[in-house]
Parts: structure tokens; sequence; C-alpha cells
């Protein structure tokens, strides 16, 4: 029996292109009811007429994926209901970062990550009261792996793998499936990059199979998932965390130990895990370990002082913020405390001076840098490095999730850490030396119910990360994102005090500290880190299934061999930028016979 699209309702975002059409003709040809969304009518209507002439029924729906509620309205009103979403609206502000503007950022998201999550919002009721629903998003191995010029592009598309993580966590119960391609294809915006020849390789028709089998009604029991997709290859995308090193949470928890340990923080040959849901047992097993761990070795060298050091730290006034505040000051760092509230920069600016540092509070909000900037530079010179540490929280089921609860999170998080970014910038390209630390967290890695609006923004700080650690490796300007769990006063409600006691952010300051210094020759990695404990996050992908380059497979055949793009084995790469990723996919361009593993 093969899979099952008869009469899906299916609505395509971006459907007027060439990979919308591509999914469009799909459903088309096997019954299915399609609502074409483009913001051109012209490409929607001739997509539409192409899906008739092949069996199928076709609608048209004209606009902005912004107006998610009227394309969603459209498609009831043609056909009463919606049973796929193919999130594939999207658009190029390709630009260097030193020259992006705000605009160019602003718009990138829009479309790809806010028209996402207002399109799928409006159609989620529908999913729940007819218990099926299935969301494809479409990210890009520019958003895995980061690419230089794509500091817009590379976050947003990175949101949405977690985006779609999250929507399959409150959407189980209710039969609602969510997963993530990152599709190599020929389209309008990849012929601006690639030439003819490459392209005539990635035809679109080669992603549609992919998208069939994750939402066909009887298609494999997939959810949360990603996968990379492109010239006849298929294959799954995961997340791996390295065992790490637990550092003794004590005095000699110093910048030097940490630098001479870091190797084991980064080493993946043995006891590397797929990260899940929960920290719950590691977290218990480093409340055991702690008491028993010896004093940190410290190494030949002394690399412990911060003299003449200068560290912008946003959402300093308190919790993590304030710890590494804290921390720098007493190895002698000129440390920035920025906050909104006043009082609580100012409290912990005496407590910088107290202990050695010299402190300064740069009050203000992250949507506003130049003051923020302004301050340090009137004080001290320059800034050698910047911790991007402010964030709020609205946690909401999604369902209950508004727009400005969306909105609020994600500009605070993401925009809020690029304009940061952007006003060290030139401070650090005119000295050819920074230090840049991004705040993500375990949950941008992995989604958790209640999260759309956070985790999506952690993980759209991660694709930021990459891609302007790209771009500032030749100017000696270092990109790194942390993702650190603490007790906080949000904790202290459900924790014990023995965790409490354990998992201080005095705790996680070290390491925050050495990704933020000159010791930190990485570039683009991201780190795990609560108790002592710092383990490093790298991607890897399966070995997958090839098909013919010249012979696009269909979903069936596709759904035939998926045991085998999915399946973990010797054959799995860890790519760590889109290069590297690329190769095999492009190396099956000369794949003009058969399958292959």
């Amino acid at each position: 029996m093969g899979l099952d699209f008869k009469d899906l309702v299916v609505v395509i975002t971006g459907g007027g292109g060439a990979l919308g059409r591509s999914y469009a003709l799909m459903y088309g040809r096997g019954g299915g009811k399609v609502v074409i969304n483009d913001v051109s009518q012209e490409a929607a209507e001739k997509v539409a007429a192409e899906v008739r002439q092949v069996g199928g029924q076709a609608a048209v729906s004209v606009g902005s994926v912004m107006d998610g509620e009227k394309i969603i309205g459209d498609a009831v009103k043609a056909f009463g209901t919606v049973h796929v979403l193919i999130n594939n609206a999207g658009i190029l502000r390709d630009k260097s970062f030193r020259n992006m503007t705000q605009k160019e950022f602003d718009e990138v998201y829009d479309i790809h990550v806010k028209g996402a999550y207002y399109i799928t919002k409006a159609v989620w009721p529908l999913f729940r009261a007819q218990k099926f629903g299935r969301v494809v998003n479409t990210a890009s191995p520019a958003g895995i792996y980061g690419n230089g010029g794509q500091t817009n592009y590379s976050g947003a598309k990175m949101a949405l793998i977690t985006f779609a993580q999250v929507l399959n966590a409150e959407g189980v119960k209710y039969n609602i499936k969510a997963n993530t391609i990152a599709p190599l294809a020929a389209s309008q915006m990849t012929a601006t990059v690639m030439t003819p020849e490459v392209l005539s390789h990635l035809s679109p028709e080669h992603i549609a199979p992919l998208v069939g089998v994750l939402t066909a009604r009887n298609g494999p029991d997939v959810g949360g998932r990603l996968f990379e997709v492109g010239a006849g290859f298929y294959g799954e995308v995961k997340w791996q965390q390295s065992e790490g090193h637990v550092f003794k949470a004590d005095d000699s928890f110093t910048p030097n130990a940490v630098d001479v340990a870091w190797p084991k923080v980064k080493d993946f040959s043995k006891g590397a895990t797929f990260p899940g849901k929960s920290d719950g047992p590691k977290m218990m097993e480093i409340v055991k370990l702690q008491p028993q761990l010896k004093p940190n070795p410290q190494g030949p060298s002394v690399a412990n002082s911060f003299k003449g050091y200068t560290v912008l730290i946003t959402g300093a006034g308190a919790g993590l913020g304030a710890a590494y505040a804290r921390y720098f000051a007493q190895y002698g760092a000129n440390v920035a405390v920025n906050d909104i509230n006043a009082a609580a920069a100012l409290k912990v600016v005496d407590e910088v001076n107290r202990l050695g540092g010299v402190g300064i509070a740069a009050v203000g909000s992250v949507e506003e840098p130049e003051a923020i900037v302004k301050a340090v530079i009137d004080r001290f010179g320059t800034v050698h490095a910047l911790i991007n540490n402010a964030g709020i929280l609205r946690d909401k089921a999604f369902i209950n999730t508004t727009p400005e609860i969306f909105n609020s999170v994600f500009d605070i998080h993401v925009r809020g850490s690029w304009k940061m970014a952007k006003a060290v910038w030139p401070y650090m390209y005119k000295q050819q030396f920074g230090r840049i630390l991004n705040t993500s967290s375990p949950n941008g890695v992995t989604g958790v119910h209640g999260q759309a609006n956070y985790g999506t923004a952690k993980a759209a700080i991660i694709g930021f990360t990459r891609a302007l650690a790209i771009e500032g490796r030749k100017n000696n300007i270092y990109v790194n994102a942390m993702c650190p769990s603490a007790g906080t006063a949000m904790t202290a409600t459900v924790w014990t005090q023995e965790l409490l006691d354990t998992f201080k952010p005095d705790f996680v300051a070290p390491i925050s500290a050495y990704l933020a210094s000159p010791l930190c020759h990485d570039n683009g990695v991201i780190i795990k880190a609560f108790g002592g404990l710092a383990a490093e996050y790298r991607w890897m992908r399966t070995g997958g299934f090839y098909f013919p380059n010249d012979r696009p497979a269909t979903a069936d055949q596709l759904a035939a061999k998926w045991d085998i793009v999915t399946k973990v084995d010797g054959r799995a790469i860890f790519p760590s930028h889109p290069g590297e990723a690329r190769a095999p996919i492009t190396a099956n361009f000369s794949n003009q016979r058969g399958a292959r593993l």
C-alpha cells in the first residue's frame, strides 16, 4: 500500500516558487487539495493550474505569511479545513554583518520565523479539533552550520528547527507532528549564489518525496526531527553532546584551570550522547560527584589576570550575568554591568569594585545598544568582550501564545543580541580583537513544551553565532554560544536546597569567562554548562540513502528506504560547516545509474 495523500488539504507558503511547485504537483497527483500561497498572484495561479492538470484540486491565497489568519481562512473557505502546513516561504537579504541594516535583519526574521508563527498559530486550532495535523518547516544548511554574510538568514533558519520540535512536543496528544527539512535545491534564492551547472543537478523534485513521507496520512511515525536533502540524498541530522568534563566547583575553578582541561570538554571519542529533553539524571550524578572531586589542576602557566580587559555583560543585574561580573572582577577586569534596572546594576557594580575589578553601570535596554556601548567607551576607551546574557521568559502553551508573547521574547533575545554585537563590532574590528559570547539554552537545542517563543529564540542565537563566527574569524573576533543552566529565583520554587547549592550561577561563570577571554581560541562552538560541567554540542548526520541524481525518487520509494535514511551507524559524518555537509551531496551528481548507500 502506498502513501495516502487522498483529500489531504495542504497549505504551501511560497508555493509559487520551484520548491512549492514540486510539492503541489506531488500532492495533486496523489489526489490532494492544495492551497497555493504566494505574494505573486500570477505565480500562484500558474501552479494551481498545473495541479488541476495532474488531477488534484487547487485554490490560491495571495499575500504575506505575516497574515496567517487570512491564508488559513482562504483554505477553509475553499476546502473546509487544513491537514498539512508547509512553511516554505522565504527571502534573502545577504550582506556582511558590518554592512547589514536593521531593516535587512528584520525582514528576514519577519518572513521566516514570525511568518511561520502567525500561520501555524492560525491553523493550530483546526489541527487540535480534528486530531490530525502535519507541519513541515523549511530550514537550510546555512541555519544548521552557519554561513558568512547570512547572520540574519542563518539564525532564522536555525530557529525553525527548534520551533518544529516544540510544536511536535505540544501536538503529540492531538496527532500533530512537526518536522524540519534543510533542502539543497535550485530555486530563485539559490540561483543568485550557484552556477547553472550545479543547479542543473539540484532539482526540486528531489525534495518533494521527503515532504510526502513526513505528511502522508499513513507515513512513518516521525516528529520533531531534522533532515538534510538534495540531489538524491536523504539523511537525518541530530545534535550530539560530548561527555564533557566536570570541574571541581571551588576556588580552584580558575581561568587557567579551564584552559588546561578544555580538550576534555570537546572530546567526543567516548561517552557522546544524543541530548534528551531533561538533564535531570546528569544533574543528580553531579550532585554526588562534586564532593568527591579533587581541586582542579592549574597547569604550569598562570593566566588568571584580566587586568585592563574590558567586558560588557548584558542583563547583569542578577543571576547568571551578576555571577559573570563578579568572576571577572576577582581577576581585575573592567566590567560594564548592563541592566534595565539601575539599582540592580549599581549593586553589582559595588560588588565588582570590592572584588578588585573596575565596574560601571551601563543602564538601558539591549534594544537600544548605542547608549550602553557609549558608556563603556567613554569610561574604558574600548570593549574587548561582549557577553549577551539579557533575556526574558514568557512561557505559554502554543495555543495560548499571543503575538505579543512570541515577539517580545524573540526581540529581546535575538534582535537584542544582534544589535549589541552590531554596536561593539566597529571597536573590535578596529583593534582586530574581540570575543562575543551569546547565550542560548539547552531548551534551544531540544525544544520543550510551553516554550515556542523561548526555544525558538535560543535556537536562532545558535545560528546567528555560527554565521557571525565565520565573519569574525579573519579579524580575530571569535564568537561562541553557551547553553547554561543554574539555580535562579525561578528554579528556587521547585528545586531542593541541595540542587540550588550545586548549580549556582557562580559555577557557570568560569566557563563563560573562559569563552569570553583571550585564552579561548575556539570559534563558533556551542557549549552546555552547569554545576561545573562543560560539554560541547555538535551535529551528526546519518549516512543516509542516495537515489540516482538523474531520476528523482517517489515518496513511496523513499518510504521503503526510511530505516536506512535514519539509521545511525559507522557511516555517520559530523559536519562543522556547509561545505563539509554539501560534499557528499554534490558527489551524488555523478550517480546516474542507481541507488547507493
